[in-house]
């Protein structure tokens, strides 16, 4: 699983706390290195790291070779590599709370994220900023350059810029197609929305239905209006109206012509058939079986499908298609990056930092995007095989909008993907949909 799937259970925002410096302090707490020496203060000893992959995948077994590497490479030194996705969550951040935290961990932290600041606030994180900008040896150039510009905005707090979070992968969310398929009957890959729809038809003609989605995971359904909201109306008011509670869905019409637009998908016929009943994995599985020629998923589809794909599968990526007339963002991608943090409390900085920093390599990164599927947030790392010019799709965009908008961490979570999912299954239709949003945002924000 990536991006969110693996966020669902973040905890809700705990009590404000006394602020702590983010090297620590007290007897408790080890001295955090200084920022220009940390490299050369790498000992021995354990540290504790979250990993996302779960056991028995390739993903796990290249980490855990990263971690054989550092027992070789520093005397002393092993990595505990502890399962820190999922269900295991809650009781991961109890631990947090309780001052027993993991020496690195995903999920504590994202800029971009309101409901994942205050770790880093109440100084449960340290702050990545001065050892970032410090020279790598191997490289000689600061760490903090490897990294693409369109991560930062995920990497930092928006208002002090201090950075505690490290992307060890890019999560984006793109169109995917069957370019077999879309070429044996001559059907152009839909850039626009009015391709998507003329795509939809020939593919219908072929016999083969247009979208692959499950019906059984509701925010892979609200991925098609989350993205088609970023063309009609705007990623800023869409966000501003759903998570801040600033305003109406009914003062914007792109609201209603984005949800009118999912409408027509469904009343044409162009969702898999059976997608009410249909998971996420066998809508997956389906779509590498060409029994559906599209399917809007993350980046990571590939890499968790990469056992059933066919050896001669030909997949193309595309940006989510631009909507003619749109008030939006024509040229944005909604992405998310997973994180590494490390703990301030943590006994051996240094160590956490190194584990890191190897994880970040462009060696590590290309290792990754080779044998895994990874999309790197490294500059200088090619795109993975089996995501053939998704580079080039992230090349072309103007701006990466954080995924979901934030909607699963806020007073909106309950309100607007189940309403989005019962437009999907005929139980409304898009104006009853939008009076159900708005009466539901009303009730949370009592605006």
């Amino acid at each position: 699983m990536r991006t969110w799937r693996k966020m669902v259970v973040v905890g809700a925002l705990f009590a404000a706390m006394t602020s702590v410096a983010a090297c620590g302090s007290g007897d408790d707490k080890a001295d955090a290195p200084e920022a220009s020496a940390w490299q050369d203060e790498i000992k021995g000893g354990e540290i504790e790291v979250g990993v996302l992959p779960a056991k028995g995948t390739p993903s796990l077994a290249f980490l855990e070779d990263i971690a054989d590497s550092m027992g070789k490479d520093v005397d002393g030194a092993e990595v505990k590599l502890t399962f820190a996705n999922t269900e295991a969550r809650p009781a991961i951040e109890q631990r947090w709370r309780s001052g027993d935290p993991l020496d690195v961990d995903y999920g504590m932290f994202d800029g971009t994220n309101p409901a994942l600041l205050d770790w880093a606030r109440d100084g449960k994180l340290l702050d990545l900023t001065p050892y970032l900008e410090q020279e790598d040896k191997e490289t000689g150039k600061p760490w903090i350059d490897s990294f693409s510009p369109a991560a930062m905005q995920f990497m930092q707090d928006p208002e002090t810029q201090e950075i505690y979070g490290i992307p060890s992968e890019l999560s984006l969310q793109v169109l995917f197609y069957n370019a077999k398929i879309f070429k044996e009957n001559g059907i152009t890959p839909p850039k626009t929305w009015d391709d998507l729809t003329a795509a939809s038809a020939q593919l219908k003609s072929a016999g083969v239905d247009p979208i692959a989605v499950t019906g059984l995971f509701e925010p892979y359904m609200g991925m098609w209006t989350d993205n088609l909201w970023m063309r009609t109306v705007g990623y800023d008011k869409v966000h501003d109206v759903l998570i801040e509670g600033e305003g109406s869905v009914k003062d914007d019409p792109g609201f209603l012509d984005g949800l009118q637009k999912v409408q027509d998908l469904r009343d044409n016929g162009d969702f898999l058939e059976g997608f009410e009943g249909t998971d996420f994995t066998a809508a997956q599985a389906q779509f590498f079986q060409g029994k559906a020629g599209m399917i809007l998923m993350g980046s990571w589809l590939v890499s968790e499908m990469k056992d059933v794909i066919p050896a001669d599968f030909e997949l193309g990526v595309l940006a989510f298609p631009t909507v003619e007339g749109g008030a939006g963002d024509e040229n944005g991608m909604m992405a998310m990056a997973q994180l590494m943090s490390v703990a301030a409390d943590s006994d051996n900085i240094p160590l956490a930092l190194e584990w890191t920093r190897r994880m970040t390599t462009v060696e590590t990164q290309t290792a990754r995007a080779e044998e895994i599927g990874e999309v790197s947030a490294v500059t200088g790392v090619p795109s993975p095989p089996g995501l053939p010019g998704i580079s080039d799709v992230v090349g072309s965009v103007d701006q990466l909008y954080p995924a979901y908008y934030g909607i699963l961490q806020s007073k909106a979570k309950d309100i607007v993907y189940p309403e989005v999912a019962k437009l999907f299954f005929g139980k409304q239709d898009a104006e009853e949909t939008l009076d159900a949003i708005d009466a539901g945002l009303k009730r949370v924000y009592g605006n």
